[in-house]
């Protein structure tokens, strides 16, 4: 059975970004079919969604999260730069993996309630965690962290990883490769990331320059900053995603675009824990940048509209331009040019024939939403992610309503607040 989204205003984002005042989208199968005008492409036995009233964009990309942590909201807030030295929360330590698994659920679906259809996900236990992700129905590209500062690094689970999801961006949830950080890496196991990048054609997700004793580490070892590491182990590729890239020099900024480098650019995070943000209006445009939650003990919220507000707000700021880093410039940050740092925008991204069919219809019946004199300008400065009424990811209805059709929001409540228990966990 096919499913039409009939008679919504469409952000189309494609090539043109388009604007369709009233349009149908037909979805057949995991791909749009067809795109045309309102109350034309509906067949017996379709299944007709009511449009009417809404804005229907791309699904939302989410480059940089970290799902399994969901459980820490609220547990590190007003911190110094120094606690953040290791990455240990105040009683992390309680929590199993089965614990994580369970918080991965919650995430995805906070997620998908939020309209992010996309999410690229690294952490440790990966082989276990990944799995969870897969059933929420979410399109994801997974990787083990992997670290050699403390043991040798676990190559084992990450290739389990890789063999079980692949690499082929075909597949709704595909692995990538995913060295922790620049400190907490060698040169050798940076080298040797690079060279199984190549070798599998899988992305490189790592931490890039996020705080200054990374730097300092990396200088250390004889590297003249974080994009020479890059270049010295094999990295400085349009294969290798680089998370937060916040304490590069003015000479680094400048360069950066030379080599391709993607950035995952997460502002609410950068600000929580360092109070800096890159100047996002000197790369965009130059560079591919798409925005990311990271975890939520560093963003208590895990709704892209409002990272993409920040974003564009506080770039500004730093820009000392208030004509920066435009509506249309943002809008393709959460879709398209966030599918183009994850190598999906052939697949995602855009609404265009052929894609898949990975669509938010956000409710336009709000105040938030009204006039509609501008509904991208409305979109990104003054809707949120839980007006998101249906979402798809690769044709499948998985909000409908806004509510969740794989299982009820509320078991996932119950069962995450009784797992995020610290005393439960501590007795």
């Amino acid at each position: 059975m096919s499913i039409v989204l009939r008679g919504g205003a469409v952000l189309t984002v494609d090539a043109n970004d388009q604007f369709l005042p009233a349009a149908d989208i037909r979805v057949d199968g995991t791909a749009i079919a067809a795109i045309g005008p309102a109350g034309t492409l509906a067949r017996p036995g379709d299944q007709v969604i009511d449009a009417a009233d809404t804005l229907i964009t791309p699904g939302l990309v989410n480059v940089h999260t970290h799902a399994a942590t969901a459980f820490f909201r609220g547990l590190a807030d007003d911190r110094p730069r120094e606690f953040w030295n290791g990455y240990a929360v105040p009683g992390q330590e309680h929590f199993t993996i089965d614990d994580h698994i369970a918080s991965v659920r919650a995430a995805c679906a906070e997620f998908l309630l939020n309209g992010v259809t996309c999410i690229a996900d690294r952490l440790g236990n990966m082989d276990r965690i990944a799995p969870a992700i897969a059933q929420s129905g979410i399109r994801a590209i997974v990787g083990h962290s992997l670290t050699d500062n403390r043991a040798p690094a676990d190559w084992r689970t990450a290739e389990a990883v890789l063999e079980r999801f692949g690499t082929d961006p075909a597949n709704r949830v595909s692995a990538g490769i995913a060295p922790h950080a620049l400190d907490t890496c060698s040169d050798a196991l940076l080298r040797e990331c690079a060279r199984r990048a190549e070798h599998t054609g899988a992305r490189v997700f790592i931490h890039v320059a996020q705080c200054e004793p990374e730097v300092a580490a990396i200088r250390a070892r004889g590297h003249d900053g974080a994009l020479a590491c890059l270049v010295a182990t094999g990295l400085a590729a349009d294969f290798t995603v680089a998370a937060h890239a916040l304490y590069l020099s003015d000479a680094e900024f400048d360069a950066w675009p030379s080599y391709g480098i993607p950035i995952a650019h997460c502002p609410a995070s950068n600000l929580k824990i360092e109070a800096r943000t890159l100047p996002l209006a000197r790369l965009v445009g130059r560079v591919p940048i798409g925005l990311g939650t990271d975890w939520t003990v560093t963003n208590n919220s895990m709704d892209m509209l409002a990272e993409a507000r920040l974003a564009a707000l506080v770039g500004k700021l730093r820009a000392d331009d208030p004509t920066v880093l435009t509506v249309r410039q943002m809008l393709r940050m959460l879709t398209i040019d966030g599918a183009r740092v994850l190598g999906l925008d052939r697949l995602t991204g855009s609404i265009e024939v052929g894609k898949r069919a990975d669509l938010v219809v956000f409710d336009a019946n709000r105040l938030e939403a009204t006039p509609a004199h501008d509904m991208a300008s409305n979109l990104l400065y003054s809707m949120y992610g839980r007006m998101a009424r249906d979402v798809l990811v690769d044709g499948e209805l998985l909000v409908r309503d806004g509510m969740l059709t794989r299982g009820p929001e509320i078991d996932l409540v119950r069962d995450h607040r009784r797992r995020g228990a610290l005393d439960r966990q501590a007795g």
